[in-house]
């Protein structure tokens, strides 16, 4: 079974994804509210995949996504954008990154589980 870490301040968005996810029996989902929370479950835990919120307090998706990159344990995670900001500069920073997708939200189940399913069948 892989596993899933969804990253994100918004509650609703968390259990969603996690409805989502769950519903297709092949993912162990992880849930955290922020990136300091991201990167300590991810310090600590095997991950296969990153669902990453780019607006949070704290410390945003984008640099907590370097923050991954900058770990010799997770610098080559597979991590994807879930998130509302389409900024050129925000989706410029994910390409730089190596994010392997950017999703909008609100997001639609089927694409949430098709971007998802090609990252992990890689």
């Amino acid at each position: 079974m892989k596993r899933i870490l969804v990253v994100d301040d918004d509650g609703m968005n968390l259990r969603m994804a996690e409805f989502i996810l769950g519903k297709a029996e092949a993912y162990e989902v992880l849930k955290a509210s922020s990136g300091t929370e991201c990167l300590d479950i991810l310090a600590k835990e095997n991950i296969d995949l990153v669902l990453l919120d780019v607006e949070m307090p704290g410390i945003n998706g984008i640099v907590t996504l370097e923050h991954i990159r900058e770990d010799a344990k997770t610098a080559s995670m597979p991590v994807m954008f879930l998130s509302a900001d389409e900024t050129a500069a925000t989706q410029e920073a994910a390409e730089r990154l190596g994010a392997l997708a950017f999703i909008r939200k609100p997001f639609m189940p089927q694409d949430l589980l098709d971007n998802v399913q090609k990252v992990l069948s890689e």
